[in-house]
């Protein structure tokens, strides 16, 4: 009853409500369902190159979850749970468009040389530029969260609005406008 009376208020209620909800589903399915986390699956693949490289890990898991919504905008909280690779997590560097994070290798990958970029999300294949990488060199990895190349729905690049250690590994927040 109440928004019958809304749209004979506002004729164009009805018609902003589908554009939002047009907008919103057309979003690339690189967010995870409000309420639930989703899974982020990194492929590492070694360096070419004439180097030999210790044993690396297959694939990497990362988990990123949406805020609840706000007209205007949206935000993503991540947090990477990576204590099966590596130990000592610390923030290296942030600015708006990226952040880094470095640890100590376990033994076990000491030597990998690799890097790791997203091919999966919640099981599906993943075609967004991968905004999560993973760089295993010199007996250290690095997390790198950048935004750059990637759009929101109104053209303008995500903003990084949070990149700490916490428990022991890397978390951030990003947002954008919708």
């Amino acid at each position: 009853m109440r928004d019958a009376w809304h749209r004979q208020r506002d004729p164009g209620a009805g018609a902003a409500t589908a554009l939002l909800a047009a907008l919103l589903a057309a979003l690339p399915p690189c967010w995870p369902q409000a309420g639930r986390a989703g899974t982020l699956l990194l492929q590492v693949a070694p360096l070419h190159s004439r180097t030999p490289t210790g044993p690396c890990p297959g694939t990497v898991g990362l988990e990123e979850s949406p805020q609840p919504y706000r007209e205007g905008s949206y935000g993503v909280d991540g947090r990477a749970g990576l204590e099966t690779v590596a130990t000592g997590w610390r923030l290296t560097g942030r600015d708006a468009f990226s952040a880094t994070w470095q640890a100590t290798l376990l033994p076990a990958y000491r030597r990998c040389l690799a890097a790791a970029g997203i091919v999966r999300f919640d099981n599906e294949p993943f075609r967004e530029p991968s905004h999560l990488r993973l760089r295993f060199r010199n007996g250290t990895v690095e997390l790198i969260l950048d935004m750059t190349g990637r759009r929101d729905p109104n053209g303008y690049t995500p903003a990084i609005l949070r990149a700490t250690v916490s428990q022991g590994q890397p978390v951030w927040t990003w947002s954008g406008s919708d």
